[in-house]
């Protein structure tokens, strides 16, 4: 099994009337989207199922990263929400048994510190706003477990070369 995990793009704090949960992109987020998005169209295993945190930020991102794996469904659900790297694995472990690539798109620090859990060592101190992990593991959604994964790829927008 493989699991796309990914932290939303750069988002604003220019309005301080917004909560956190509904800040939108900032302009290097709207840059930044279709950059991940033409380089995950190209990737050789594309998510059948994408679940992705409600803030407004998780789902501008899930945007691009629907369309560049257009045949996957996408599942918003708040439990992502500033979710725990536990949270996240119980999602995983929701995902349909007939899915054989996911995605989860949530948030800083739980997705970088699930990435570090799953691989079972420390691989990252901080995965940057629209970076992107691919882990893999042997089994379906049921066997992921803390050292079970490994680490496929790791980019961001800054590691892609320039367009």
């Amino acid at each position: 099994m493989r699991l796309w995990l990914i932290r939303h793009a750069k988002s604003s704090w220019t309005s301080r009337a917004r909560s956190d949960f509904d800040r939108p992109l900032n302009a290097r987020g709207e840059r930044d989207g279709p950059k991940i998005q033409a380089w995950l169209a190209q990737q050789a295993h594309p998510a059948e199922w994408i679940w992705t945190s409600d803030a407004a930020r998780t789902l501008a991102t899930a945007e691009f990263v629907s369309r560049a794996f257009p045949n996957a469904t996408l599942m918003p659900d708040h439990r992502l929400y500033g979710a725990s790297p536990e949270t996240l694995i119980g999602m995983v472990r929701e995902t349909p048994a007939q899915i054989h690539t996911a995605a989860i798109i949530a948030h800083n620090p739980g997705i970088t510190w699930c990435i570090n859990l799953l691989v079972g060592k420390r691989v990252l101190d901080n995965l940057p706003t629209f970076g992107v992990a691919l882990l893999e593991w042997e089994g379906d959604a049921q066997a992921l477990a803390a050292g079970s994964a490994d680490l496929c790829i790791l980019t961001s927008p800054k590691a892609l070369p320039p367009e």
